[in-house]
This record gives structure tokens, C-alpha cells and sequence, in this order.
């Protein structure tokens, strides 16, 4: 497993760009975006989807100073080792080949943890423009292995495929952080969990008729409250997910991998 900081030239970048002597966009392209071109290429194509112009333009409205924060908090940190401890655990839950590598970035409108493909290759992302602290990165990448071990079968498409899809990478971090509590795996707060848990009976009613759906607005509503509707609570889906992953694992016994075949296997069924 490599584990790429390129957080470290996005700095070089803004320490260069302090002197106000050259084009903003001019000095990302040679100091951050051509010796990262793979990997921040694919992010962009694969994530975030717009055109180059708006890029730029970004670019060129970068404040050096907005990022005092994350220079702050990545100062002594060995991400580097975070990555590897997180990955060997995961390998050791659920085995995967080729193992994904990591990139630690600084982006624009990026997801705090995402999946996406580097030459050719699984990759997890983490975006760090947003982070507000580092205590959340293994669960990040525990979570998005499970996304890269899923996406080796197939690219879930249907509703109930993407339940399952959560659920799996919710459990997996759980499994192999289990000292940390189940909202911190859930990516929600306490009050969010109580919540979804005291209405789960109607939230299973109200999407039901949806599980055979292709729609990725609705996924994404439901997932991660998406487009500004609100028949659903936020995630919403990714707790259903993890409370069927959950009733597996409970059934199947203690081997992750086992279970996690079952997991998958229910996409063919969940609708049916």
C-alpha cells in the first residue's frame, strides 16, 4: 500500500503563492497539479465532473490564509503511518488485490472520503479541505474500503445495491475500530442515530417501494440527503444499510469475510 501526501506540494503551492508574482492557476499547474497529474486529474473527472474553466477559477480565488487550519493540524502528523495501520487491518477483515492506494489531497467541493480509479488502479481519496480535524481519517479509509471491496464485484445500481454497499463499509469499520462508537462509523451524531432508530420501522415502509430503482437522485437523497428534498432524514439510508448489514454479520458468525459475502449477496434479493 502507498500512501500519497499531496497536501504537502498543494502547500508549496499556497507558500508560493503568497508572493502575488505569478498567474494563481500558472503556479498550481507546476507546483501541484503536474507532478500529481493522475491522481488530481482523475478526482476531478470522476468527482467532481465540471469543467477545467471552473477550475481555475477556483484557483485563482485561493486565500493562502484559509488554510492555516489544516497546515496546523497536519504539522507532526504521519498520515502516511495512519494509512498503513488502517489498510493492514483492513486486509486483515477482507482481503483485497490489487490493495487500493491512498491519496491525502486538498480539493475544491471534494467528499471527505471517496473511491475513485488512478490509472487504472482502486484508490481511496481523502479530501482534506474540509476535515476540521484528523481524528475521523481511519474511519474514512475503513469506509471507503469497504467501498473498493464492493466495487471488485460489480458497481451497485439499484437502491437495495447501494444499501448494502454502506452497510458493508459501515460494518467493516466497525469491525476493525471497534473501540470507537457506532455514530462515529455512521458519520452522524448520537441525536441523528437516536433519531433514525426510533422511526426505523417507518423509514423501511417509505422506502421500500424505491429498492428496485435505478434513479441516483433518489440513492442520493436517501444516502446523503441530496437536492434539497426532505421525505427522507439525512443518511437515512446509510443507517438502514448498516442495520441489515448488521442482522448478517449477527447470523453469519465471526468471520468478516464470510459474512460480508452474504451482505452482497442480498442485493440479488432485497427487492425481489
Amino acid at each position: 500500500m502507498a500512501a500519497h501526501l499531496l497536501y504537502q506540494d498543494f502547500f508549496r503551492f499556497t507558500d508560493a503563492l503568497s508572493d502575488g508574482r505569478a498567474d494563481p492557476w500558472e503556479m498550481y499547474r507546476d507546483l501541484y497539479l503536474q507532478p500529481n497529474r493522475a491522481a488530481l486529474e482523475a478526482w476531478w473527472e470522476q468527482c467532481i465532473g465540471r469543467p477545467q474553466s471552473v477550475w481555475a477559477d477556483r484557483v485563482r480565488s485561493i486565500r493562502p490564509g484559509d488554510y492555516g487550519l489544516l497546515r496546523s493540524l497536519v504539522e507532526g502528523a504521519d498520515l502516511g503511518e495512519v494509512a498503513g495501520d488502517t489498510m493492514a487491518r483492513c486486509q486483515a477483515a477482507l482481503a483485497l488485490s490489487p490493495e487500493p492506494e491512498v491519496y491525502f489531497l486538498v480539493g475544491f467541493f471534494s467528499p471527505d472520503g471517496f473511491t475513485f480509479e488512478v490509472s487504472g488502479r482502486p484508490a481511496i481519496g481523502i479530501g482534506m479541505e474540509r476535515l476540521g480535524g484528523l481524528g475521523r481519517i481511519p474511519i474514512l479509509l475503513a469506509h471507503e474500503y469497504g467501498h473498493c471491496y464492493r466495487r471488485t464485484l460489480a458497481a451497485p445500481q439499484r437502491l437495495a445495491e447501494r444499501l448494502v454497499d454502506e452497510g458493508l463499509a459501515v460494518a467493516l469499520s466497525a469491525r476493525v475500530f471497534p473501540e470507537r462508537p457506532l455514530p462515529e462509523h455512521l458519520l452522524m451524531t448520537p441525536g441523528q442515530v437516536a433519531a433514525l432508530a426510533r422511526y426505523e420501522g417507518r423509514l423501511w415502509a417509505a422506502v421500500e417501494p424505491f429498492l428496485d430503482s435505478r434513479d441516483r437522485s433518489i440513492a442520493g437523497r436517501l444516502l446523503y440527503g441530496r437536492a434539497g428534498k426532505k421525505e427522507w432524514p439525512s443518511r437515512a439510508g446509510v443507517y438502514l444499510g448498516w442495520r441489515l448489514a448488521d442482522e448478517f454479520f449477527r447470523a453469519e458468525g465471526p468471520r468478516f469475510e464470510a459474512s460480508a459475502q452474504s451482505v452482497l449477496a442480498a442485493r440479488d434479493s432485497l427487492a425481489g
